[in-house]
């Protein structure tokens, strides 16, 4: 008799990624954070764990912040798109929706042969870059590290860029308020 069991492949067929700004989605923070930051000497570090709510640990991080919190005024605004059509010329793979919030950054990213991670911290580089050479802003702009998932269903993937569609919206921006975005893409 034959395998009564099947292996099914699932193929990345892009990625969801969200970067918040400099200190404003903090570990600790009762949103729950993805995070490796904690105090050693308390043994509580749990490297790529998501960690709830704590007013400890939210302290803590705030006590580490070097530089106040950012949040992009027009002008940095303004640079962080430009980087994003930069990158996205440069690039195999495409936005296919995009949202630059004051707070906040929402990128759905066709697949790439490319580390995501890699790539993420690359756009945050030229992001950062933009900012620095268009604006009086001289710290950190993003938080260290970043939200992504890996979407494998293009229920998921429409589901997405709704979601990031509804951001642009509510802003009064329309859904796709950038020339880098090429819609319609269906992996």
């Amino acid at each position: 008799m034959a395998n009564d069991y099947h292996i099914t492949m699932r193929r990345t067929i892009g990625y969801h990624v969200v970067v918040a700004g400099y200190g404003l989605w903090l570990p600790g923070d009762e949103r729950d954070s993805w995070s490796t930051a904690w105090d050693e000497r308390l043994g509580l570090i749990e490297p790529h764990m998501l960690h709830p709510g704590d007013p400890v640990r939210l302290r803590m991080s705030e006590e580490r912040m070097k530089h106040p919190p950012v949040q992009l005024t027009p002008e940095m605004t303004s640079a962080v798109i430009e980087a994003l059509a930069d990158c996205a010329a440069r690039s195999d793979w495409s936005v296919a929706a995009a949202s630059v919030e004051a707070t906040h950054i929402h990128l759905l990213l066709t697949y790439t042969e490319r580390d995501i991670d890699n790539t993420v911290k690359w756009i945050k580089d030229r992001a950062t870059k933009a900012v620095h050479r268009r604006t009086s802003h001289t710290g950190p702009v993003w938080c260290k590290g970043k939200w992504r998932s890996f979407i494998f269903e293009v229920e998921l993937w429409q589901a997405a860029i709704t979601y990031i569609e509804r951001h642009n919206e509510r802003r009064g921006v329309g859904p796709r308020p950038y020339a880098f975005i090429t819609p319609d893409i269906i992996p």
